[in-house]
């Protein structure tokens, strides 16, 4: 039988940056477009500085547009060719260093202390972008730099030497001040997203390597069942003879009778497992109430565990839901009314509750409690490993928590329409 190759998704580019990446990064030039206007406003109002505010307010134009156009390709639903990766981020930072630079221009050159912001874009560029491009946006930053030693503007001051020393050591403190509280705020809220990514990342390998466990162990009970398919069938054909032919034996009818319907039991397990391996029949299985659904569930249960006492209780409004027979439901609260078997043979007790949207169904028992059932090597052992994991795909979960009084508390929570046939 030929099997598929599976599927390898395309490996994500390094020429594109996350979403989230890029609205960090939209969040800081605001800010720096921002700060730039607020000091140039506060130096012209405030500051015995004469500063050509005309070709500086065309700057501030300019930068705000283009910030603008980067916002506008950022928020887009679905970003069109083009839209920003790591190469467009490293042309927009750039021309914010060429505007911070021409800003700089303007305003004195190299000795204007706000020249200090050209760090602002490069540390931005360090932090998203690929190597060869953080080292480009270096080389830009450094030539901006020199070029502003020898090509400026000097500014005109109408203030003594002193007062232009103590202004600069203002602007210097100003400069930094900013500066750090930018880069603060954007490397913050980028550390928190790759410590998310990367607890992300953890969850999704444990949950890979539970999946690869529990494929494992399902392919090995597969085997297990198709193998024990034809003996059983053989046991069930010879344990009919032996009914009838001792049907008048007061010593042997019983336990005959009892085997007869523990092989019957097992055939069913085994035509569960067929069915679920057919999972496009299950969509139409009929379904039963689930008060209905449980009596029956316990009394084939009560099979294995002659031994076993169980309390059926009823808590929701009637009617009860409809519930399809769900091959992962049944293995569910099995391994959980075997767990509470084994605890508590003679005090088990099996309660369902429902609303409108959600159904719950509780084992409870008074062994132990639940540290005996989960003190198992690796955690909780296989058959409740195997519950939860089955629980989690059906859309529900599973809890275990002490019972009042002592014992155990065991409640499965799933979707009501999951249980009814329209969600899965």
């Amino acid at each position: 039988m030929a099997i598929a190759p599976m599927m390898t998704p395309a490996p994500h580019s390094s020429a594109t940056l996350p979403r989230e990446a890029l609205q960090r990064l939209l969040t800081a030039r605001l800010l720096l477009v921002g700060g730039e206007a607020l000091v140039v406003a506060l130096v012209a109002w405030l500051a015995p500085i004469r500063l050509p505010l005309p070709p500086m307010a065309v700057l501030l134009g300019l930068h705000g547009l283009l910030v603008g156009i980067f916002g506008r390709e950022v928020a887009a639903p679905s970003p069109p060719p083009g839209a920003p990766g790591s190469a467009p981020a490293f042309i927009h930072l750039a021309a914010d260093a060429a505007l911070i630079g021409a800003l700089v221009y303007y305003s004195g050159g190299y000795a204007n202390p706000f020249i200090s912001l050209l760090l602002v874009p490069l540390i931005l560029g360090a932090t998203l972008l690929r190597a060869a491009q953080a080292w480009a946006m270096t080389a830009w930053v450094a030539a901006l730099y020199t070029l502003l030693m020898t090509y400026y503007q000097p500014l005109r001051l109408d203030m003594t030497d002193a007062e232009a020393v103590n202004l600069h050591l203002l602007g210097m403190w100003l400069s930094f001040l900013f500066s750090a509280v930018l880069v603060a705020m954007f490397v913050v809220r980028l550390t928190a997203a790759l410590r998310d990514r990367d607890r992300a990342l953890a969850e999704a390998r444990e949950t890979a390597l539970r999946d690869e466990r529990l494929f494992a162990l399902g392919m090995q009970a597969a085997a297990a069942a198709h193998d024990l398919a034809t003996p059983l069938s053989t046991l069930d054909i010879a344990l009919e003879e032996m009914r009838k032919e001792y049907a008048n034996d007061d010593e042997l009818a019983a336990p005959l009778s009892s085997m007869a319907a523990q092989a019957g039991r097992m055939k069913d397990v085994l035509g569960r497992l067929r069915e679920f391996a057919g999972a496009h029949r299950q969509a139409a299985a009929p379904t039963r109430p689930l008060d209905d659904w449980l009596a029956d569930l316990a009394g084939h249960w009560r099979l294995m565990r002659p031994q076993a006492r169980v309390t059926l209780r009823h808590l929701g409004p009637a009617p009860a839901p409809a519930v399809r027979d769900e091959p992962l439901l049944i293995a569910s609260l099995t391994t959980l009314l075997n767990n509470a078997a084994d605890a508590s043979a003679r005090a088990i007790e099996l309660e369902s509750q429902w609303d409108g949207r959600w159904v719950e169904i509780r084992v409870l028992d008074r062994g132990p409690g639940p540290a005996a059932q989960m003190d198992k090597p690796q955690g909780w052992g296989i058959g409740l490993q195997l519950a939860d994991a089955a629980l989690q795909r059906l859309g529900g979960r599973l809890e275990l928590r002490p019972r009042a009084g002592g014992g155990t508390h065991a409640g499965i929570q799933l979707p009501r329409a999951g249980l009814e046939g329209e969600g899965l």
